[in-house]
């Protein structure tokens, strides 16, 4: 039942990907190899936890490192280390909770 119901999400979702360079989170790391079930753990899925995305992306600081080279650094701010899903959300639109009092126009989130 749970390959029958991963299998669907996984159509389902590359009927729907774009070949636009501001594709969904999901797809993008649908196109590096992921599957639905290495960020999803629950069936039916639910939303990512930002534990789950550090099994892949190492912890906050690792993640603040490699994100460095921009002139403002999105992952090293005096908000600490708020949950992923703040700004990337794998299936829709993703957003900078900076700017909720900033205005970083440059700041392209995927």
């Amino acid at each position: 039942m749970l390959k029958t119901v991963v299998s669907i999400l996984v159509l389902a979702l590359s009927a729907t990907t774009s070949f636009a360079a501001d594709k969904m989170l999901a797809d993008r790391h649908m196109e590096r190899g992921g599957k639905c079930e290495a960020c999803h753990t629950t069936m039916p899925p639910k939303a990512v936890a930002t534990q789950q995305c550090l099994v892949c992306h190492g912890s906050y600081d690792k993640v603040a490192a490699r994100t460095d080279k921009n002139d403002i650094n999105p992952h090293d701010s005096h908000i600490e280390n708020p949950d992923c899903t703040s700004c990337h959300r794998g299936h829709k639109k993703p957003v900078l909770l900076c700017d909720e009092c900033h205005e970083f126009r440059e700041l392209k989130v995927p």
